[in-house]
């Protein structure tokens, strides 16, 4: 895609704001900076263009490969390519330890941002191959829910933690996901509205629907009113399932669907309103939220505890006072350590064991 300014070079970046942007990318800065460094990337058509082309590269470098990355063999690799290369750190937070491979997916293309210097190989080997339309990319981070419109009139709501890629020249008809995401479709017969995500699509036939996926690759899908066709990701409409209003499905990572005819609650769109719930929901299930809602990291201090389901709701309550909950919902206690928080059983005097 080329994407680069009438001169050909890349926008002007301080090295600082390098350093920002990936930790922005990353996933690694706090809520308030990565909301001003969304403000400030998006006031400026160059820089945003820049980064959404980044950031698609970062998708597609996740759907590749979910392994592990081998840091010290990209860092070779790239440094080997460029000269005069000045590294950009990602720094820890005081008081605790780097993070660890927590955004894993990322983290091989992040390698690169290591020996950018200044942006600009990275910004000229995005910007100057096949000429094309940009990608826009929406993110929101750690406890943060936004709202935008598409183009095409559709309204979205996404989740903390989340990112919606819009696919060129898809007139913002086609969209992928990440994370949790409200669609309130404008419909179009002749233009169905598309949304990917894990292993499956999702097509409107004019609607407003709830996506929420989790740790594992599993998708639920809840059809608020109107009806979507659901089906494999790479499938036609005649292999798709139709969901009504107030249908619910679920998808585990294989690709299997489950539907709930007329089950949707209001507590499957309480997150769209900023409400937590959790109905008999899986501990480890309760951990994910908890790192995508507030930044906190749920450990067990027994791994029998990962048997535990709570039913608990929150709606703007303190971490601690929904840590607090959910220790005395589960006859447990949790010991904090800044973004960690660990859980044990509790014996009847309340005492760790």
């Amino acid at each position: 895609m080329n994407m680069s300014n009438s001169g050909g070079s890349p926008p002007k970046i301080a090295p600082e704001d390098w350093d920002r942007i990936a930790r922005y990318l990353a996933g690694e800065a706090e809520p308030r900076e990565a909301e001003s460094t969304r403000r400030w990337l998006e006031a400026d058509d160059e820089r945003l263009a820049m980064v959404n082309a980044l950031q698609a590269a970062l998708v597609n470098v996740s759907r590749e490969d979910s392994r592990k990355p081998d840091v010290e063999s990209a860092l070779r690799k790239v440094k080997s390519g460029f000269v005069h290369t000045k590294p950009i750190g990602f720094p820890a937070s005081a008081g605790r330890a780097a993070p660890a491979w927590k955004f894993a997916p990322y983290m091989k293309a992040a390698a690169v941002l290591l020996v950018l210097a200044g942006g600009a190989f990275f910004w000229r080997d995005i910007s100057g191959s096949a000429v094309g339309p940009a990608v826009r990319t929406f993110a929101t981070t750690v406890g943060e829910r936004r709202q935008f419109r598409l183009a095409d009139g559709t309204n979205v709501v996404l989740g903390p933690g989340s990112r919606l890629i819009v696919d060129p020249g898809s007139s913002d008809r086609s969209v992928a996901l990440e994370g949790d995401g409200y669609f309130a479709v404008t419909h179009d017969a002749s233009h169905p509205f598309t949304v990917k995500v894990g292993t499956v699509k999702i097509q409107d036939v004019g609607t407003a629907f709830s996506i929420q996926t989790n740790e594992d690759g599993g998708v639920r899908v809840a059809v608020a009113s109107g009806s979507v066709a659901l089906g494999p990701r790479e499938s036609g409409r005649a292999s798709a399932e139709v969901l009504r209003a107030r249908d619910r499905a679920t998808v585990n990572p294989s690709g299997m669907v489950g539907i709930e005819r007329s089950a949707v609650s209001d507590d499957d769109l309480a997150w769209v309103q900023g409400r937590l719930v959790f109905r008999d929901a899986p501990v480890m299930q309760v951990g994910a939220e908890l790192s995508r809602w507030y930044g906190v990291t749920l450990r067990l201090g027994d791994s029998t505890l990962s048997n535990l389901h709570l039913t608990a709701s929150f709606s703007g309550e303190s971490v601690d006072r929904v840590l607090n909950v959910i220790a005395l919902s589960l006859g447990a206690r949790i010991e904090r350590e800044g973004n960690v928080a660990t859980l044990y059983r509790a014996s009847p005097s309340g005492l760790r064991r």
